[in-house]
């Protein structure tokens, strides 16, 4: 297939009285796609100095040839040095990325932003969260149980907060007609799960307006965080109504997107250890 994908990107703070969400949706001097959304933690300026500064290290490497694994890595390194400054003690973010090359593409990540495949027949996740709750349903615990823990919002893994981290990479895939890569922060997906992500996906018209809805709709279903989205649809997904129906001005529920990204361009507990402790009391003790 070798149409560009529409591109697409809503961010907002929500009902947060600050953004630490940071999106992209670039085409790279070489004809190339990026797109990455990270999600930052540390407070109001470090969180978002995290996701940022991610971001930018990101597409720096991968703009000069860097593979999407490495270009993590560097991200890391660089959000790791940054909080070494005054005031940005254990700042971190999570990221979650596609690069687009020609008929292929991959997805990685670190942390728990989530990247999707949506066509026709359905939805499905394609990267794994590094998250207390996914680590403590793969050891067999349930996921009602896991999330009534007072650990269920922390990150087995971040960009920044360890000097070295390795992020999963998937892929590479081949883009198939009618098909879409939606890339989300935890504020989207922890409001709106799989199906209701593809629902509200079906009833919008167009990459952009897909965007529009789906924040618009974890805001309304009552999320507490900045919520983000990015999508490069190809083709058309098939909807459910005719396209162009969203309205043509759309006001974004709470602040404004974070600076540095695209907002709405459309684009042509288980197992014990040695020393009696569970496996989360390691990881965050």
């Amino acid at each position: 297939m070798s149409d560009k994908p529409r591109l697409a990107a809503e961010s907002i703070a929500g009902l947060r009285p600050y953004q630490e969400d940071s999106v992209l949706t670039r085409t790279l001097p070489d004809g190339r796609t990026l797109l990455a959304v990270a999600d930052g933690m540390g407070g109001h300026a470090a969180g978002e100095v995290a996701s940022a500064l991610a971001l930018e290290v990101l597409e720096e490497a991968v703009t000069g040839g860097t593979p999407l694994g490495e270009a993590f890595a560097l991200a890391n390194r660089g959000v790791h040095a940054k909080s070494r400054e005054p005031g940005k003690a254990g700042m971190g973010t999570t990221m979650v990325a596609m690069l687009l090359d020609g008929d292929s593409y991959e997805l990685a990540n670190v942390g728990d932003s989530r990247g999707y495949l949506l066509t026709g027949e359905g939805i499905r996740q394609i990267t794994e969260d590094h998250s207390f709750v996914a680590e403590a349903i793969k050891r067999g615990q349930s996921e009602e149980e896991a999330l009534q823990s007072k650990w269920r919002d922390a990150l087995t893994k971040s960009i920044g907060t360890d000097a070295e981290t390795t992020a999963d990479v998937f892929g590479p895939f081949v883009v198939e007609a009618n098909m879409a890569v939606v890339l989300c922060s935890d504020g989207c997906y922890k409001t709106l799960r799989n199906p209701d992500l593809l629902d509200v996906y079906l009833k919008s018209g167009g990459p952009r307006g897909a965007a529009q809805s789906l924040v618009s709709e974890a805001y309304d279903r009552g999320s507490d965080d900045n919520i983000t989205v990015a999508i490069a649809e190809f083709g058309e997904v098939p909807r459910e109504r005719p396209g162009g129906t969203m309205p043509l001005e759309f006001e974004a529920p709470g602040s404004d997107v974070n600076p540095q990204s695209d907002s709405s361009a459309e684009l042509d507990v288980g197992e014990a250890s040695a020393e009696g402790k569970p496996w989360w009391r390691r990881v965050f003790d």
